[in-house]
């Protein structure tokens, strides 16, 4: 049972004095989300943290509470435990950080992807879930009760409402659960309204995502049946509006929102002539990662 082993979790967590927390390469929402209100809940309690995404946080997150806190790379090289979220699989944080989380006493795993890459003596892992913010959530009302303090306040209950939001395409996609929206209330009562949240997330979009979205349009594509739907972004796209990776957000939702399209892919040439594909399917094809599983 998940209400188990975040019992478990926390207890171990209250034993320790540093932890390390990380997401995935290109984060999203729910990424920088989770990240940031485990890192408010733990410095709540006197623990010292430090948030890294490889990455960064995409500039249409920087807005969230705590969104400076997070640093590209680590300032020390020992810590007590490591927290992961949303990530899939470890290598997914970066391979540079790798190697650290894997010399951690204690690794802890939170997600709502459940793949072959779960890792770490803790796993916090729920496919039902529509986002990995649910399961923070979760184990922040644990935290409250085990240290017997209050965490839960108007700056966590932003960043995970805009976890559940982006992750659940603004409670639009089939992910959605009773439970999904009971937490989102409790957010809302703790002042994180759902409308100006996504006001900042949705309809604040740069010049170079908008040209890129359409330039992403113009290159749509269709199989026969109309079942499948994709588009791609070249480097050369990327320079021409001297864009980056992030300013890709939302796209490939746009390629879903096409009538009759089950499962919509987006890829995007990033530098060192990489490909990074983004998938998203509608309910009866919601579970799109085992197509990435496939390929690694």
């Amino acid at each position: 049972m998940i209400a188990d082993v975040i019992r478990e979790t926390v207890a171990v967590l209250s034993r320790i004095h540093s932890v390390v927390l990380a997401s995935h390469v290109n984060p999203d929402g729910d990424a920088v989300g989770s990240l940031l209100a485990l890192t408010h809940a733990f410095n709540q309690i006197g623990m010292a943290t430090q948030p890294i995404l490889v990455d960064g946080v995409p500039e249409i997150y920087r807005w969230i509470p705590g969104a400076e806190l997070i640093q590209t790379e680590p300032t020390q090289s020992q810590f007590d435990a490591g927290v992961v979220c949303d990530a899939g699989a470890l290598i997914r944080i970066g391979t540079s950080l790798v190697p650290l989380f894997e010399s951690v006493p204690i690794l802890i795993d939170i997600d709502h992807h459940v793949a072959d890459g779960t890792f770490g003596a803790y796993q916090i892992v729920d496919a039902k879930r529509a986002s990995t913010a649910e399961l923070v959530y979760d184990v922040i009302l644990e935290m409250e009760r085990a240290f017997g303090k209050s965490l839960l306040n108007a700056d966590i209950a932003q960043c995970l409402m805009v976890g559940i939001i982006t992750d659940t395409g603004s409670f639009k996609y089939p992910n959605v659960t009773p439970q999904t929206l009971a937490i989102a209330a409790k957010l809302t009562e703790l002042g994180a309204h759902p409308a100006p949240i996504n006001e900042r997330i949705y309809e604040n979009r740069s010049y170079a995502n908008v040209k890129l979205l359409g330039r992403a349009l113009e290159a749509l594509q269709r199989s026969d049946d109309g079942r499948v739907a994709w588009s791609s972004i070249s480097a050369q796209d990327f320079a021409e509006f001297g864009a980056t990776d992030e300013e890709t957000e939302g796209i490939v939702s746009q390629i879903r929102a096409v009538r009759g399209v089950d499962v919509a892919i987006f890829f995007r040439e990033i530098p060192g002539g990489k490909v990074r594909i983004s998938l998203r399917g509608r309910d009866g094809v919601s579970d799109v990662n085992k197509i990435a599983n496939v390929f690694g």
